[in-house]
């Protein structure tokens, strides 16, 4: 039974169980680096966009301009959580140590894992999010990092510009910012993804800008997802993610009238994971050697008698170039 409760059995389990739906976090933060210590370091960066000139075969190569850096620090959040299983919770079980109340144990805390670890997955998703608005906070609105994005990508539309009136023209606004994004961000864009907010996509499907336009192409669309899922060369998906705050009231990641516009850069984004601050963890603070992404163990308590799990975890999505624009557009 001890085998199958050990800190390093419960961390294996619970980095390999399958996460909540995180839609942001898997497409556009896809690239983990795992850190050694809690304090995080990393460059924004903005490409020179110079092209090169030949030279003579025997004449030294040049010196670029290189590339615009600004460093950015901050400590690593901290998200832990612990779950008693009493020993009421056992009392319909086996006598303790048998093969029965084992495997029965072992489905509970599994079950105890994959909440907490579900929970987790929620905060990177909100932090992902967030990050693309250019300050990453907590739930409760504390900012953890500030990104420093420019003005102009974080748009806010007015009057006839506004995608709910009928002289607007959100083709022409898609245009101009992904011609800003590729500038901003200084690399090459493999592809342009957005996340639309609710009443931006009612916004989109009544326009009669865009139903002129492209009516077979948006009909065809319409019929088949029932949403504008691909428009000048963008992939659009309607984001539905909510939270609930610690008064009960839901809220959308995405305000609905938020359209978020991402240029897909190899090197543009990735999460970040500090070491754990507990002395258990084989990728602990203190240890030197690079964090676990999720860190789980087990122990008994006396009194009132029990076993405690709990799962702990320290990521940070981070921007490493201006990959994204934050549009407020009804």
């Amino acid at each position: 039974m001890a085998d199958n409760f050990t800190a390093r059995m419960l961390t294996l389990t619970v980095n390999k169980m399958k996460p909540v739906k995180t839609p942001v976090l898997d497409k556009v933060f896809a690239k983990k680096k795992r850190q050694l210590t809690g304090i995080f370091a990393w460059d924004v960066k903005t490409a020179t966009n110079n092209l090169m000139a030949s030279i003579a075969t025997s004449a030294e190569a040049t010196v670029r301009g290189g590339i615009g850096k600004v460093e950015v620090t901050c400590s690593a959040p901290r998200y832990a959580t612990k779950e008693l299983i009493s020993a009421n919770d056992l009392a319909d079980m086996r006598k303790f140590g048998s093969v029965t109340e084992t495997e029965l144990l072992k489905e509970r805390v599994a079950e105890e894992q994959a909440d907490m670890k579900a929970n987790t997955d929620l905060t990177r998703e909100f932090q992902a999010v967030k990050a693309l608005s250019g300050v990453v906070v907590d739930k409760n609105g504390k900012q953890l990092v500030n990104f420093n994005v420019p003005a102009e990508m974080k748009p806010v539309l007015s009057g006839t510009a506004l995608w709910a009136d009928d002289a607007s023209d959100p083709i022409k606004n898609l245009r101009a910012w992904k011609k800003l994004i590729t500038q901003k961000s200084g690399g090459i864009v493999s592809e342009f993804v957005a996340y639309c907010g609710s009443g931006a996509m009612d916004a989109l499907l009544n326009n009669p800008n865009i139903l002129e336009k492209l009516k077979f192409y948006l009909g065809q669309q319409l019929a088949e997802e029932g949403r504008v899922a691909r428009l000048a060369k963008v992939s659009i998906e309607e984001y539905d993610g909510t939270y609930t705050d610690d008064n009960g009231v839901m809220h959308d990641m995405i305000p609905e009238d938020v359209f978020v516009l991402v240029g897909i850069v190899s090197d543009g984004a990735a999460e970040l994971f500090a070491p754990v601050i507990d002395l258990d963890a084989p990728g602990g603070v203190g240890k030197g050697k690079e964090a676990d992404i999720f860190f789980s163990k087990m122990w008994d308590e006396k009194d009132p008698s029990g076993k405690w799990i709990k799962v702990e975890s320290r990521p940070l999505p981070v921007l490493t170039r201006l990959i994204a624009v934050w549009a407020t557009v009804i």
